[in-house]
């Protein structure tokens, strides 16, 4: 980034957007450029006025207080005695409203001076610029800290507290902050210090608890601990296989081989039959970490803050590479596309073309899982090839797949499945989801401990006999999914799905005309 931005310097851009909270690191990087470029370095903001870099004392000097108008700083740049410079404005943004009209045309007439020796660098955690300026100034945003900008730093807080082996840090470690900034690591660091008397790969967790802190302050990241395994998926042989194969595509000789980093999986299908459990078993399956992005909090009320949500998120999940990012029920937050340019003035439609277009050209080893119940408030872009690997169709459970899914959650609560008729249970519950078949054993050791009696297979029966299946409630529904899906995506099951018979057919229907429902 440092060589970049001296290019951009070398090549005359009078205007750089700097996108960045972290301060110190944008401040070292300028002094780097103006030592390389024999140039003068200036910083301003609003409460401290002018200061000048001093390369003896290595430190920002007070230059002028009494220029802490934005009106007269800009006056100062544009001096002619004032050349062989370099200026970088802290948090100008609030000065390039619609209501500023002179300073924005100040900042179009910098970018047309022929001056080859003088820029103007603005600094800011977001990006934000009036339209005026969009063709004038070039953007750099600062991506989170590497493995060596961190290692880096756990040698600064070494240092500051007289911590031995700082030259040898555990990897593991310094690899637990990756996705914190640089101020943030070092608090980590600090703090995991303090807290335990060393820093070494046993602080991992400590460090792991800052940085999850750090990614709940977003408001749209949950960094996500599953305890959930492949082996409590009940069914589903075909898509545990692939993502047991496709793993070993994160492997260091995989690329070596030719192989690229798996892009994703598209999860479609019925709810309650196991697509969100699966998200969380790929974490523990692949040991990675497991970011939970909510698509409905992404978007925000101020223009262009969904847009900037949304790249914040994918640059998280890239920083603590390798990772699993998984979306629930993502058409949720893609609903209203077709309608998006009317209804919130496109924000949808740019939110959703910045992650399809991260999701094909992302080169981060960043493992997509994304769910959806709801066919059809995808948006076709989504479903297209390339963008995931896979897209897997989660039917309802097979009467094998139910019997393993029942047996799962007996285990779970803590009765041995040998003692219960597992296949006469599987056969009579034909048509219900996963969910279904954990709350009915739910429901059924609540009877059984009313009745002050050991659960057993009639307790069970009973259960499902009061339960009102998905399948029946939602057959034209299922039909309608499993007929789109046959031709378009890849049955996560091995088994042959069952024919369901509508037993709704028979049940007596309202007239129109006595109840105006025009879903009848």
């Amino acid at each position: 980034m440092e060589a970049k931005l001296i290019n951009l310097v070398k090549a005359n851009t009078k205007l750089i957007q700097i996108i960045s909270y972290e301060t110190h690191r944008i401040h070292g990087m300028l002094v780097k450029t103006a030592d390389e470029l024999n140039r003068e370095l200036f910083i301003w903001n609003r409460v401290e006025g002018l200061k000048k870099w001093n390369d003896d004392k290595r430190s920002f000097e007070v230059e002028d207080e009494e220029k802490q108008q934005p009106d007269l700083i800009l006056e100062f740049f544009i001096k002619d005695e004032n050349e062989n410079l370099i200026l970088l404005l802290e948090d100008f943004y609030p000065d390039l409203t619609e209501d500023k009209p002179r300073m924005i045309k100040t900042l179009r007439n910098i970018a047309l001076q022929n001056s080859q020796n003088k820029t103007l660098i603005l600094s800011q955690p977001f990006l934000q610029l009036p339209r005026e300026l969009e063709k004038d100034v070039h953007i750099l945003e600062l991506p989170f800290p590497n493995y060596e900008d961190l290692k880096a730093i756990y040698k600064k807080v070494c240092r500051a507290h007289n911590i031995p082996n700082a030259n040898n840090p555990d990897n593991g470690l310094i690899e637990s902050a990756l996705g914190l900034t640089i101020m943030e690591a070092e608090k980590a660091f600090a703090l995991a210090y303090i807290e335990n008397g060393s820093l070494t790969g046993a602080e991992v967790p400590l460090i792991i608890r800052e940085k999850e802190n750090v990614i709940k302050k977003s408001g749209y990241l949950e960094y996500y601990h599953p305890k959930e395994e492949m082996k409590d998926v009940g069914g589903l042989t075909n898509l545990k296989d692939w993502l047991t194969k496709r793993g070993r595509g994160f492997d260091k000789f995989a690329k070596d081989f030719g192989l690229t980093y798996p892009r994703g999986i598209l999860l479609l299908g019925i709810p309650g039959t196991g697509k969100s459990l699966t998200a969380k078993a790929v974490g523990n399956l692949w040991h990675f970490p497991l970011l939970r992005l909510d698509m409905g909090k992404i978007f925000g009320g101020i223009v262009g803050e969904s847009e900037k949500n949304i790249r914040e998120a994918l640059n998280i999940a890239e920083a603590i590479a390798p990772s699993i990012l998984w979306i629930d029920e993502i058409e949720k937050g893609m609903s209203g596309i077709s309608s998006s340019g009317s209804s919130d003035g496109g924000t949808t439609a740019r939110v959703l073309g910045t992650f399809l277009t991260w999701l094909q050209e992302k080169t981060k080893p960043v493992f997509v899982v994304a769910t959806a119940n709801d066919i059809s408030q995808l948006p076709p872009e989504l479903l297209r090839k390339g963008r995931v690997d896979e897209i897997f169709f989660v039917d309802l459970p097979t009467v094998k797949e139910r019997e393993e899914i029942i047996k799962i959650h007996l285990e779970k609560k803590n009765r041995k499945a040998e003692n219960f008729k597992t296949k006469k249970l599987a056969e009579a519950s034909k048509g219900f989801s996963g969910a279904e078949l954990e709350e009915v054993i739910k429901e059924a050791l609540f009877q059984a401990y009313d009745e002050v009696k050991i659960m057993s297979d009639e307790h069970i029966l009973e259960a499902i006999g009061k339960t009102f299946p998905l399948s029946r409630t939602m057959h034209e529904t299922i039909s309608k999914m499993r007929l789109w899906a046959k031709s378009r995506a890849v049955s996560a099951s091995s088994d042959e799905p069952e024919v369901l018979e509508d037993k709704n057919k028979d049940l007596p229907k309202l007239k129109q005309e006595s109840y105006n429902n025009p879903f009848i």
